[in-house]
């Protein structure tokens, strides 16, 4: 107890008695700032590595495409490489072919705000004979 005494006797002669608690208070606001801002920086993580992943799927389905390959088969692909959120589509224009892959990024705040990787290829449909 003379010890606690005499820390206060120091604190009020130096005016630090109203200051107690203020690191656990700067701390604490710190911590509310650094959350919401590693969840954006997880969450741009995420992006990117979705994007890598559509990228691939795309161009796994785009030459399952080239090869002749059914349009089911190459949305089989697509999924084996991207995973099963992968949504593998198919469109032609004459002779050409487009084949887009969308995926939804994972994460609290990407699905708030329906964040999604997308990639497409395009391609000429080959001539059978």
């Amino acid at each position: 107890m003379p010890f606690r005494a005499a820390a206060h006797a120091r604190a009020a002669q130096c005016g630090r008695r109203g200051e107690r608690g203020a690191v656990t208070a700067e701390l604490a606001l710190g911590i509310l700032a650094v959350v919401p801002l590693l969840g954006f920086l997880v969450t741009g993580l995420a992006a990117g590595i979705m994007q890598v992943r559509a990228e691939e799927a795309v161009r796994a389905a785009a030459r399952e495409v080239a090869r002749g390959e059914t349009w089911e088969a190459a949305s089989a692909r697509a999924r084996s490489v991207a995973g099963e959120a992968a949504e593998p589509s198919f469109s032609t224009d004459g002779s050409i072919v487009t084949v887009t892959v969308h995926i939804p990024i994972p994460g609290p705040i990407a699905s708030a705000a329906a964040m999604t990787a997308q990639a497409s290829a395009k391609l000429p449909l080959e001539e059978t004979r």
